[in-house]
């Protein structure tokens, strides 16, 4: 097996965001990317536990007590249409364990795509909450994360105080953007400032 690359060291941060502690709870749905999917392994995340959609229709196994899409939805899995794209989460409810979540990672609409990026779908945090309400789920809580999903280096509430420390002594790996947001947050106020953020990650609750 290779050495785990240095990118992913930090990739895997999303776990603390999930309500248990045994990783062969969780199923991983992502498209095909062997760097992480090694990752996933060296943390007890089997490659039985990384499906594709489909495969996961397939499993025999009814029920998972949590699901993870660390980067969004594949755009080869489901069209742009939020009504198809309401009807992929509700699916992924039927599959959850009643005291279970959903666990989604996603980029800003605004925020410039990387070759990486292209593969997922973009969206807004409102936009996310929306959809998971219309497909059912109890409640939703999100995140920021900084810089990007691949590698979350800091992953915080949404909340004027948790916002102004990222913006102060976390957002490191692109100056550019961390510029723009610190402009904004003096313009309209750190609280107003959650919607620009570069990536969150959304946890739903069934």
């Amino acid at each position: 097996m290779r050495s785990q690359s240095p990118l992913f060291h930090h990739s895997l941060d999303w776990r603390f965001l999930l309500p248990l502690t045994d990783p062969k709870q969780i199923c991983v749905l992502l498209e095909e990317d062997q760097d992480f999917s090694q990752a996933l392994e060296q943390v007890g995340i089997g490659a039985s536990q990384q499906l594709s959609f489909s495969e996961l229709k397939q499993n025999p196994v009814h029920e998972v007590h949590s699901i993870v899409l660390p980067f969004g939805i594949p755009v080869d899995w489901v069209t742009a249409k939020p009504a198809d794209q309401v009807e992929f989460y509700e699916s992924l409810r039927r599959l959850i364990a009643s005291d279970g979540s959903l666990l989604v990672g996603f980029n800003n609409v605004w925020n410039l795509r990387t070759n990486s990026q292209k593969k997922y779908y973009p969206a807004t945090p409102q936009r996310i909450v929306n959809q998971f309400k219309q497909a059912g789920f109890a409640s939703v809580t999100l995140f920021g994360s900084m810089s990007n999903l691949t590698v979350p280096e800091y992953i915080f509430d949404l909340e004027a105080r948790t916002i102004q420390f990222a913006l102060q002594n976390r957002f490191r790996r692109k100056p550019a953007v961390l510029r723009a947001l610190r402009v904004l947050s003096v313009t309209i106020g750190p609280r107003r400032i959650s919607n620009f953020l570069p990536c969150y990650f959304a946890v739903a609750t069934v």
